[in-house]
Formats: structure tokens, sequence, C-alpha cells
């Protein structure tokens, strides 16, 4: 045992004061003063974090604490694209009918005259169709000790907030995938081809995909060819013309690239207004045209897809009979938590008027069969 200058019969010298240097006597000093500077490196001598009461370290409590809360960012686009309706309760289908007319009257057949012996009848026929429905169910558990240490927060939503945006966001991209591209084995407003026909556009010179090195010409001779088209297939019928033109992106930056020789316009802004259908229905109304990434890779050859529609529920639509929303609540004794069920649903496209990929519905599609390697 090492002898610190004291004996149990006769202190001679109290350590705790008496071996301090009087230098340093009366004032604080350091763990380096005390063990010099490799002392400071030992086991056991390091920086710690603090906590407080509740055991939590006691960074976020002395750190300046940003209220706003940076959520992830989303957007869906079909609700700009594909007209729905709320409402109706709980369903296993959407059901829709169409009508066909038989008998139609004609320069000939219903003249009555000497020779007329017979007057035709008209006939109608009601068709019943339908479509399925997806319940999109999800649930979220929060536990109870969760709860309580929440409540030391101060921020600008609640942690159910949180959750329930994160459900939103879930269905929001569930019914959109439904509206484009349909789910399983389903179809949706971009590729029903079953029901919807197909033109070929040949852009054999194109020097990329699209119209890219293709004249401005040839580019406006090909929107107005389908206005073209759904005049002549219509008789006329100003109604039914499109509206909407849903192109891929790289057709939506090749139109805004290209500017009028004054540059006071792009090619996309010229023909949103100098085009057949609003010269033909008499109209200021600007077509939209906009794109939509998920066309990038569709059609024939792959190379892209335009759909061209009136956007319009008798034309197209989607229904959401039970929108998204908190169905119940209840605790979870296994879980310790509470435990909140959503539940939504949303029908499949309907396009009364696209019967057959055969016949030129209101509906349609245009793919490029060409792309530069």
């Amino acid at each position: 045992m090492t002898n610190l200058g004291f004996t149990p019969a006769n202190v001679e010298k109290n350590f705790f004061i008496d071996s301090i240097p009087a230098s340093q006597r009366n004032r604080t000093f350091s763990v380096k003063d005390q063990w010099g500077v490799r002392g400071t490196r030992m086991a056991g001598i390091s920086d710690a974090k603090v906590h407080d009461a509740n055991f939590a370290f006691l960074t976020t409590t002395l750190a300046k604490l940003h209220k706003t809360l940076y959520e992830p960012k989303y957007y869906v686009t079909w609700a700009k694209d594909v007209p729905s309706e709320v409402g109706g309760g709980f369903v296993d289908y959407v059901e829709y009918y169409t009508v066909d007319w038989a008998g139609i009257m004609s320069e000939f057949r219903n003249v009555v005259g000497n020779n007329a012996n017979y007057i035709p009848r008209i006939n109608a026929g009601m068709t019943q169709k339908r479509v399925n429905v997806y319940t999109f169910e999800i649930a979220y558990d929060l536990r109870f000790v969760e709860l309580e240490k929440m409540k030391k927060l101060t921020l600008q939503k609640s942690i159910q907030e949180i959750y329930q945006n994160a459900i939103v966001a879930e269905w929001d991209l569930f019914v959109q995938k439904v509206a484009y591209t349909g789910l399983q084995n389903g179809s949706g407003l971009f590729n029903s081809d079953d029901k919807v026909q197909v033109t070929t556009i040949s852009n054999t010179g194109t020097t990329g995909r699209g119209f890219e090195g293709l004249t401005d010409d040839a580019v406006v001779s090909f929107f107005n060819g389908v206005f073209e088209a759904y005049l002549e297939n219509s008789n006329m019928n100003i109604t039914l013309i499109p509206d909407t033109f849903l192109v891929p992106t790289f057709v939506g930056a090749d139109l805004t690239s290209r500017f009028s020789a004054l540059y006071t316009s792009t090619l996309r802004e010229f023909i949103v207004t100098h085009n057949l259908g609003n010269a033909e229905s008499e109209t200021d109304k600007k077509l939209r045209i906009v794109s939509r990434p998920a066309l990038n890779d569709l059609g024939i050859n792959k190379c892209g897809r335009i759909v061209a529609y009136k956007n319009d529920k008798s034309f197209l639509r989607i229904d959401i009979p039970y929108p998204m929303q908190h169905y119940v609540t209840l605790p979870n004794i296994d879980k310790m938590s509470y435990t909140s069920a959503f539940v939504g649903q949303v029908s499949e496209v309907q396009m009364p008027y696209n019967t057959n990929a055969a016949e030129f519905g209101v509906v349609t599609y245009w793919d490029f069969d060409t792309q530069a390697a």
C-alpha cells in the first residue's frame, strides 16, 4: 500500500487540501490539471450527453426547434384527366346501361307512296354493363407509450394527422393507378386497347422520339388530322371532338421547345388556340395538351402513345362509391396501442362510348411507330 504521508495515529498532512500546490488553491481545476494531457484520453473520461428527467437527451431541449414538419411531397394528376363521381356507399360493382337503336329511318325506306306497303318499326335495346370496384383498406397502430411521449413535443400536427396524411397519399396514388393503367389484369384510360381504336403515327423521319426532327407543319398536321377524323366519323358532331390531348413527356418538351419566327409563342401555345377543332366549333376554348410520364413507353412498339378525348363525365368517368375516410378506432391490448382503420372504394374507368377497338369512339389512341436508336 502506498504511503500517503500520514499514519492512523498522527495526521501530518491532509491529502485533499495540502496535496494541492499553493498556486492552485482557491481556483477550480479540470481533469487535465489533475491527470495531465495524456490522462484525458484514459478510459472512462469522455464526452457524454446529459439526460433530462424523462431520460430523453437534452439535445432537442437545448436546440432551436423548427415547428414546420417536412413531409414527403407527392402529386397526382388523375383528377384533372378523369371526371369522377363520389357517393353511393359500399358496393360490389358499378353498373350502367348503353342504348342501341335499330330501325332508324333512311331516305328510302320511310318514303310512303304508291309502291309502299310496309311501314318500318323503330326498336331500341339496352345493354347492361358493369365494372369492378376495388376496396382499399389500410390501418395504423399508435402505441399508448408513444402517445404520451408526443405530448412533450410542440409540432404543427399531431401524430395522428401525420399518419392520416400518409394514408391519404397512398389512396391518391392508388386511385391514379386504377384510373390510368388499372390493377392486375384490368385496364385504365391509357391501356384499354380492347375498347379504344388505335391509329399509328408514322414518324419515320424522327431523330429521337415522337415528333423530334419533324417539321412544325408535320406536327400541326397531325393534331388537325385527329380533329378531322372525329368530325368525319361523327358526321360533324362538334360535341364529340377532343378537348384534351395527353402526350408523352418528350412530346410536351418538344412542342414547348419550338418557337415561332418572331419568338412570340411556342408551337404548343399555337396549337392550343389555332386548330381545326376550334375553327369548326367556332369557339375560343383552349385545347389541353399536357404531358403524362406513363405514356412514354406505351403504344404498339412502346414508342409512346397520345390519348385524345372529350373530358366530360358522359364519355369518361370513374366512381368513388365510398371515399377514403376513417372507419373505426379501437384499442388493441395485444400491441398496447390504438388501431385505426381507413377504407375507400374506387371503380374501374368507364368509357360508355367506347365499345370495341374496331369502332371509332370518343377516346382514341395515337401511337408512334418509330424511335431513333
